[in-house]
């Protein structure tokens, strides 16, 4: 579990550093249309916010243990960030078109990811829940 955890905390340090550098690479490309532009900032502030998420949650399940909404919270944040961030940004920036329908399903896993943080605060680790 340990190695998970640390894991997780280097995924989600990785995923905020990258929209640093994509914005930097998206400053000095000229003609990106006005939509490109928006799109591409759209998926650089989701992946830094839930870049974040994927911290707190990966710091909440090392000091209070895994919990099944818990893990599921962290998988669902990294497959948000995974068929939302990334899959918008390899579009827009690379042309790659291969993913585009993931793109909403990313953004339900971010919302589910939420509701299952906020379950796993009623969690012990193993799943059963504290009252």
């Amino acid at each position: 579990m340990k190695i998970a955890i640390l894991g997780l905390f280097v995924f989600a340090c990785v995923t905020a550093a990258l929209p640093v550098l994509t914005a930097a690479y998206v400053a000095h490309q000229p003609g990106l249309d006005e939509a490109a532009l928006r799109s591409l900032q759209s998926a650089v502030q989701m992946q830094q916010f839930h870049a974040l998420a994927l911290l707190l949650t990966a710091w909440m399940t090392r000091h209070s243990g895994l919990s099944l909404s818990s893990g599921l919270a962290a998988a669902c944040f990294v497959a948000g960030i995974t068929a939302f961030s990334f899959n918008i940004e390899i579009r827009q920036l690379a042309g790659v078109e291969l993913f585009r329908p993931l793109t909403p399903y990313g953004g339900m896993a971010f919302v589910l990811g939420w509701l299952a943080l906020a379950v796993s605060v009623f969690q012990r680790p193993g799943g059963s829940v504290s009252h």
